[in-house]
């Protein structure tokens, strides 16, 4: 028979500190999912004012580009994208018993990548607005 215990609030919420980088990996692999699930809805919704006519959906999308705000969810969607790949190969090579022991390392490079492509790329997403 098993039994349970109540840890209670206080231990329930402090166990992130106990996580591994594999578990890390875990959580922000299922919330990049998630956000790319969510941006895809987004994506069909402005799309079908396509079907309105061509200047419903250039004048959508020329308000949207016009705001600040938007230019930095684009830089947020390309870093959550680009883990969501990276890691995704990370976990399709571990599935096939590559870099099994390495596997920490892994994600805390796909981590230092993702960050790396994301610096590089708010110029590009930024720069028309400023």
């Amino acid at each position: 028979m098993s039994q349970t215990y109540k840890r209670g609030t206080i231990e329930d919420f402090g166990r992130w500190r106990e996580f591994t980088a594999g578990m890390w990996a875990w959580i922000f692999h299922k919330f990049t999912g998630w956000v790319l699930v969510g941006y895809l809805f987004t994506h069909i919704a402005v799309l079908s004012t396509a079907m309105q006519g061509a200047s419903l959906y250039n004048s959508t999308l020329g308000g949207l580009e016009a705001l600040l705000v938007v230019r930095f969810l684009e830089v947020g969607l390309l870093a959550v994208a680009v883990f969501h790949i990276l890691n995704g190969i990370r976990l399709l090579m571990v599935d096939l018993g590559y870099g099994l022991g390495v596997q920490d390392r892994t994600f805390y490079v796909s981590l230092i990548v993702t960050g790396a492509i994301t610096v590089a790329s708010v110029p590009t997403f930024v720069g028309g607005a400023l």
